[in-house]
């Protein structure tokens, strides 16, 4: 059995993020965004951002999770709480790099999420966002109790890109972080 472990990004770990943002993309998202984008700028726009991110709150709180396999990264999560309070506290990331999909770090990782929204937001909805085209996370989602809007067209990282989504919300994240326990 594999030792699991979640630990706290700090700063130190924007480049790994980044890499593992992605390795994570380039594995999922072929055919859903251009090639050319996954190939050649997803990594320089995932390391600026990571590194904006985490080094100079470019995007206010973060509270970023890194999941590691017997030492090694293995995904990561990462909540933003103030992003857009309408909605809730967004789960901006949710990666598990492929080589460590089906063993339940996907879920371990929303479940540690969950616990820290219920924990230090209580009462704040949980809520992210999915690519139309990602059949397989909406399924992930829509089974452990995420209700998903009407697809939408939204901003994708990177100049001009539009793509389609939908906004999954967990209302009770309470009722969440107990049925992930």
């Amino acid at each position: 059995m594999p030792d699991i472990a979640l630990i706290p990004a700090t700063a130190a770990d924007a480049d790994r993020l980044a890499a593992m943002h992605t390795a994570s993309w380039q594995h999922t998202y072929p055919g859903m965004l251009p090639d050319a984008f996954l190939r050649e700028q997803a990594y320089p726009e995932r390391l600026a951002a990571w590194r904006a991110r985490m080094h100079d709150g470019a995007d206010g709180p973060v509270e970023a999770t890194l999941a590691l396999v017997d030492g090694a990264a293995a995904g990561f999560a990462c909540l933003l709480p103030e992003a857009d309070p309408q909605f809730g506290i967004y789960l901006d990331n949710l990666h598990v790099l492929p080589a460590f999909h089906g063993q339940g770090l996907g879920k371990r990782l929303l479940a540690h999420c969950a616990q820290r929204v219920a924990q230090r937001w209580p009462g704040q909805p949980l809520f992210l966002y999915v690519l139309e085209a990602n059949t397989q996370a909406r399924e992930f989602y829509q089974r452990l109790g995420g209700e998903a809007s009407e697809p939408f067209e939204d901003d994708f990282h990177g100049p001009g890109l539009r793509v389609m989504v939908r906004r999954v919300t967990w209302p009770d994240v309470a009722a969440l972080a107990r049925r992930l326990a």
